[in-house]
């Protein structure tokens, strides 16, 4: 099966690339593995088939969650890097708890992991942790990635991060999904903290806007979490997002791949300057917040595999607007991305339920949340 949402992003693709156009773009949040609890499931096939549909060039992978311990999941990991064709590098995982985590780390580092994949969720630890302190150190020797899941569902980690950060200036310390479980309190870490980086595997757009605005340029990468998201989406957000708060096109360029080829290969990170602060994010406008809140909440009840179609008819309410609106291209361009959702929820199998909005109806969120950048003129 193709990533999650790929059927229904379809339509929808010259549309969501002609704002990702003219920049490479390598992924650093990938996942392949068929035992994560969650039942999502991702193959290397499925992989770089989301990768081609995106128009991406390469990307970093790591095991999903394996309730029966992960070297075997780190050698799996690295058979299909070797059958990728160049086009994957590959972070190992690890659980901090197990016995011997330091010891299957170093294994594998020996069979070419990149770097480290640790995942406070779904493997049951917080932080500080003895463990993890000596993780950072391996991987610091070798001016290597430590990237943690940091979205919903664990406890602060963050400014615990930030400390490592400190203390292991050698190591590049990721923080996933926008690192949206602490984001509010990180943007001071962030500017003293140049090894402190944040990936942009998430999809909310209010979460994006506040990443970009209160993070530096250049400690920000593109990472879409594929297999439960397209690429096309993760990486129209990125760069709206990036233009809306008016991050220039050198910086767009480093958040899309330069800088975690950088990082991979243990080189000096290119700076971009300070965040660019609140103020970017110019005035709110009423009616594109009513969709934008509609839009949230009709993602988030599929997500929990809800029936989304009543807060999709709350945000189409929302882009009704009386002649001469100043918005009122934006706003019809909404409208039809949610009929098309709505249609395309309907149509879904049984399969397909959770995820089918997401293409259409994540497009109009985050067409409703920049404003200020151009609608696409692409049809779809």
């Amino acid at each position: 099966m193709p990533v999650n949402g790929s059927l229904q992003a379809r339509p929808l693709e010259a549309f969501l690339r002609e704002d990702t156009q003219g920049l490479v773009w390598r992924d650093a949040h990938l996942h392949i593995g068929q035992n994560d609890p969650d039942g999502v499931k991702g193959t290397l096939a499925e992989i770089l088939g989301g990768l081609d549909a995106a128009g991406h060039a390469s990307g970093l992978v790591y095991p999903m969650h394996e309730p029966g311990g992960y070297p075997p999941a780190n050698d799996m990991i690295a058979e299909q890097v070797a059958a990728s064709g160049g086009r994957l590098r590959w972070l190992l995982r690890v659980d901090p708890n197990a016995p011997g985590a330091l010891a299957e780390a170093r294994r594998a580092f020996g069979l070419g992991a990149a770097g480290i994949k640790l995942h406070p969720r779904s493997d049951s630890f917080g932080m500080p942790h003895p463990v993890v302190e000596e993780l950072v150190a391996l991987a610091a020797a070798q001016r290597a990635p430590v990237l943690f899941h940091a979205g919903r569902g664990i406890p602060e980690l963050g400014l615990a991060t930030a400390e490592l950060a400190r203390r292991h200036p050698d190591a590049r310390l990721i923080l996933a999904h926008a690192g949206i479980s602490d984001l509010g309190q990180l943007g001071p870490a962030a500017a003293e903290l140049p090894n402190l980086l944040f990936d942009t595997s998430w999809l909310f757009a209010g979460d994006m806007l506040t990443l970009l605005s209160s993070v530096p340029p250049g400690q920000i990468l593109y990472g879409s979490d594929m297999p439960y998201g397209t690429g096309l989406a993760a990486a129209f957000l990125l760069a709206r997002g990036a233009r809306a708060v008016g991050i220039g096109e050198d910086a767009l360029r480093s958040m899309a791949g330069e800088q975690l080829e950088r990082v991979l290969a243990g080189e000096e990170l290119a700076a971009f300057g300070p965040a660019v602060g609140p103020a970017a994010l110019g005035p709110r406008v009423p009616a594109l917040e009513r969709v934008v809140s509609h839009t949230a909440a009709a993602l988030m009840v599929s997500f929990a595999t809800g029936d989304p179609l009543e807060a999709i008819s709350l945000a189409r309410l929302g882009c009704q607007h009386a002649d001469g609106n100043e918005h009122a291209e934006l706003l019809d361009t909404c409208d039809r991305l949610l009929e098309l959702g709505a249609a395309q929820r309907i149509a879904a199998t049984e399969d397909e339920l959770r995820f089918a909005i997401v293409p259409a109806v994540n497009c109009a969120h985050v067409l409703a949340a920049t404003p200020t950048v151009p609608v696409p003129r692409a049809p779809f």
